[in-house]
Parts: structure tokens; C-alpha cells; sequence
């Protein structure tokens, strides 16, 4: 996360590419919650909150949104882009939510964020602020795609975010909690005796998955992301990665890896237009539970 914090990211380039998440899975989250009849929906919270994209989404199911991130210049950018809105912003870290009272809170929700957290500090926290009949929602997208049309360039995009000789040395530690499904937060909270945790992943190209030891329920279609891009803007959405900000401050005489990639790309799939649409599948992750009775 440390990436993020600085005053030199660029957060209103993340506010502007990064994908938009399905209006759906409010709907989605609202179920699960309600299915529990002293369940209530005073209170929302949106942790690691960034720019506040999904925290405006939580608006329409809640009475109240806060959204919580411990970066500053990413709060910057998420008033900015919220200022016709009511949500409330607060600095602070996810594993010490001081702000907040004791089984105050409805729903946590956690969009692509979770991993850069102290797994174990933030559920014990998620636990403490919860209400009992509340509902934790961890969900993300691990920022890799199956290339329906061109399925040569799954392995060129993976390699190049996380192969040892590209990007992969350069990510702030916890991406691999990403990349690998959330699982150890369903190892961690199944441990910690939360109840009714399901998670869900899409497609079926996550690494490790479908896992034998925490099976995942595989989806048929998309309930987390809402993104469909040309090569242009998904080089666009390269350029938020905070791994890209960190490569290039080590390495300033390098050509942008994002525009090399995409070069790459293009040509092992022949194509030559920026602006072609692309068929992608992109990998997703929704995790639920309530807390320990």
C-alpha cells in the first residue's frame, strides 16, 4: 500500500482508469446481509476506499457511507469525485478503525483492497466494529484476463505482472493474496469461526484455483466487475498499477513497460487498431461472512 500513499501517485489518473464495479453487486452484498431478519442497513463502511468508487455505489443500499483509506492523496481524489455526495471520509488504518465504536457498523466492504492489509488485525477489527447481524464483503479483481479472442496474450499479461525478470519484484508485499484468490483470508476467518463464508471466483484461471483445501463456489458469468476495454484503455488501466510507479522511479531510464507490453501484445495478436474492442474475462473475487456468534 505504501505506493499509493505517496504524495507523488497520481490518484486522479486511478479516479479516471480504474474499471467501475458492477451497480449489481450492491444488490448482491444487500442479499446476503438481509437474508439475516436483525440485519440493518444504518452504516456502510467502504475500507481502503481509494478514490471512493465504490463507496459512491454503497449509496443507494445504506443510510450512511464512510469511506476509509490511509492514503491521503487518494482521500484527496475521493472528496473531489464525491463532492455532490453525503459520504464521509476518514485517514485511517484498515486494522485500526479508532473512529469507530463497538458493533456499530452494518457492512464492511473491501473493493480490491484487502490484500495490502495485516490479515489478522484487520478481521479481529472488522469483528470488533461489526454489528452482530453485520456482514464483512472482501471482493477484487486480480487485474488479469482471459483474451477470449486472443488467449495468447493470458500468459503475456500474467508474466508480465508478475514474472521475476518484469514486474513481479517491484508490487508492495500482499499482492499474491490477490493473485491467489483471497484465500488465505477464507483460511483466516474459517479459523476465526465467521459464519457463512462463501467465496466466489471468476473465471476458473486463478492461480491455484479451484482450490481442494477451500473450495471456492466457480461462478458461470461476472457479478463483481463491470470493465470492457479497447487496447487503448487497458493500457490506460495499466498506468494505475502501483507497481508501475515503483518500477519506473528505479528505473527512470527505461522505456514505459506499460507501452512496451502493449506493443507486445498487439503484435502476437495482429492487431493494429487501438481502439478494437476487446473480449476479456477478467479474474474476480467475492468474498462473504458474518462475524464469530
Amino acid at each position: 500500500m505504501a505506493t499509493y500513499s505517496l504524495p507523488t501517485y497520481d490518484s486522479s489518473n486511478y479516479q479516471n482508469n480504474r474499471p467501475q464495479y458492477k451497480d449489481a453487486l450492491v444488490d448482491t452484498i444487500l442479499e446476503y446481509h438481509l437474508k439475516n431478519p436483525e440485519a440493518t442497513t444504518d452504516l456502510a463502511m467502504d475500507v481502503a476506499t481509494g478514490t471512493g468508487i465504490f463507496a459512491r455505489q454503497l449509496q443507494r443500499g445504506f443510510k450512511r457511507v464512510v469511506g476509509v483509506d490511509i492514503s491521503e492523496t487518494m482521500l484527496q481524489s475521493a472528496r473531489k469525485a464525491s463532492a455532490q455526495s453525503s459520504i464521509d471520509f476518514v485517514q485511517s488504518p484498515a486494522e485500526s478503525l479508532l473512529f469507530l465504536e463497538d458493533s456499530s457498523v452494518d457492512v464492511i466492504t473491501v473493493a480490491t483492497g484487502a490484500h495490502w492489509f495485516n490479515i489478522e488485525g484487520f478481521i479481529a477489527e472488522a469483528k470488533r466494529v461489526l454489528k452482530p447481524a453485520g456482514t464483512l464483503a472482501i471482493f477484487g479483481y486480480t487485474g488479469f484476463a482471459h483474451f477470449v479472442d486472443y488467449p495468447q496474450c493470458d500468459k503475456m499479461l500474467k508474466e508480465f505482472g508478475l514474472g521475476d525478470s518484469k514486474l513481479g519484484p517491484y508490487w508492495d508485499q500482499g499482492r499474491d493474496v490477490l493473485v491467489e484468490g483471497y484465500r488465505d483470508y477464507h483460511r483466516a476467518l474459517t479459523r476465526s469461526k465467521w459464519v457463512d463464508v462463501i467465496r466466489r471466483i471468476y473465471p476458473n484461471t486463478i492461480q491455484g484455483e479451484p482450490s481442494t483445501e477451500l473450495p471456492p463456489v466457480v461462478g458461470e458469468s461476472p457479478i463483481v466487475m463491470d470493465y470492457s476495454v479497447s487496447w487503448r484503455t487497458l493500457r490506460n488501466y495499466w498506468s494505475t498499477w502501483s507497481v508501475l510507479a515503483t518500477y519506473h522511479h528505479k528505473h527512470p531510464e527505461c522505456e514505459a513497460a506499460d507501452q512496451v507490453l502493449l506493443r507486445e501484445m498487439m503484435a502476437a495478436a495482429g492487431s493494429s487498431n487501438l481502439d478494437e474492442p476487446l473480449n476479456l474475462e477478467w479474474e474476480e473475487i467475492l468474498l462473504l461472512c458474518h462475524p464469530p456468534q
